[in-house]
């Protein structure tokens, strides 16, 4: 190879290798999100803020890699002028790209309402909420929830195949949203179910293990674990007294499940007679899980039933402050209600 060859072949590995860099750099800062929050967010534009002023503000925020790449960007894309003010719905992630489309397409709508969902709350009481904000009519969303998503969902979310049922109960993930009034049912709850793929199905997945139980089961389980109790330090213990109680052929005895059995004809407390009623949610009568979940777990209830303690125990009850005390035998366990019943008439 001549000096020249050699001189034409150096400056086209430069010229090749300075190419691939700079695309490499630009796939990077444009595609890549800068960094992850913990849940989405409103970001506030103000009127009248400059491509500089708001390159500033999405540095400060950290969702942009480069104040100066941003800006480039948006010079290229002669987008000065369409960058909106106001208030936008940004995701936990969201890359460079995206970003700018928000800021250009969406309307910095001034009206999203927060609304916060929370653990242990069935269709009935999150369609209450909403409807309490304006969002939607309480009917139109228990509705579409109990009978339509599941069908048109599906698709989208694989998890919801098996549902034996048609209600997607226990499926919309308890978070902090951001809504409009005029959002409708199936958007709704279409933000849900992501929320639900992302927190829950994704990483039970990801983890790859074998459990007793199908996923529906154990999801309908630690809706049952939610709803026994507040204390998260609890929950792996509660877990244990399903485990063993389902190991002995025991009726499982939730009073949960009875409350979500009852519906409206709940008053303020179970009573010995509601412990009859006919129904497949009542697990004082019909062995092993209920149908469906009677709410909406969070992550750590979701995480006791899957990864339960090791306990000899098989009956809890609560204390006035909310924990439980747990024992091995029937016998240890009337003998606590009656030291309890003691305790609260002295």
């Amino acid at each position: 190879m001549t000096r020249q060859s050699i001189s034409i072949y150096s400056i086209f590995m430069g010229l090749l290798t300075t190419v691939v860099v700079s695309l490499f750099i630009f796939i990077y800062l444009s595609f890549f999100p800068a960094s992850t929050h913990d849940k989405a967010y409103i970001l506030h534009i103000p009127s009248g803020s400059s491509v500089n002023a708001i390159a500033h503000i999405l540095a400060d925020k950290h969702l942009i890699h480069s104040k100066r790449f941003f800006k480039l960007v948006i010079r290229v894309m002669n987008a000065d002028k369409k960058l909106r003010a106001g208030h936008f719905l940004i995701p936990k992630s969201i890359n460079q790209q995206s970003l700018i489309y928000v800021l250009i397409n969406e309307s910095g709508s001034h009206n999203l309402t927060k609304i916060t969902i929370p653990e242990g709350f069935s269709i009935t009481q999150i369609a209450e909420r909403l409807a309490s904000h304006n969002i939607c009519s309480k009917h139109d969303f228990e509705s579409f929830a109990h009978h339509n998503a599941k069908t048109v969902f599906k698709d989208s979310f694989p998890f919801l195949a098996n549902i034996p049922k048609d209600t997607i109960e226990g499926y919309l993930f308890p978070e902090t949203y951001f809504f409009q009034e005029s959002d409708t049912p199936t958007k709704i709850i279409k933000q849900m179910l992501v929320e639900f793929d992302n927190n829950i199905y994704a990483p039970f997945k990801a983890a790859n293990k074998s459990y007793p139980y199908s996923f529906h089961k154990l999801l309908t389980l630690a809706s049952m674990i939610q709803k026994e109790t507040r204390k998260l330090y609890e929950m792996p213990q509660i877990s244990s007294v399903f485990y063993n109680r389902i190991k002995k052929r025991m009726y499982l005895a939730s009073d949960p499940t009875v409350v979500y059995a009852l519906g409206k004809s709940y008053k303020d407390r179970v009573y010995y007679k509601d412990l009859e009623i006919k129904s497949p949610y009542n697990t004082y009568r019909r062995l092993g899980f209920p149908p469906t979940p009677i709410a909406s777990p969070g992550t750590k209830a979701f995480f006791a039933a899957c990864n339960p303690d090791t306990t000899p125990y098989l009956f809890f009850v609560a204390k006035p402050d909310g924990s439980h005390h747990f024992s091995k035998t029937y016998d240890e366990h009337l003998e606590i209600q009656r030291i309890m019943k003691r305790k609260k008439k002295s």
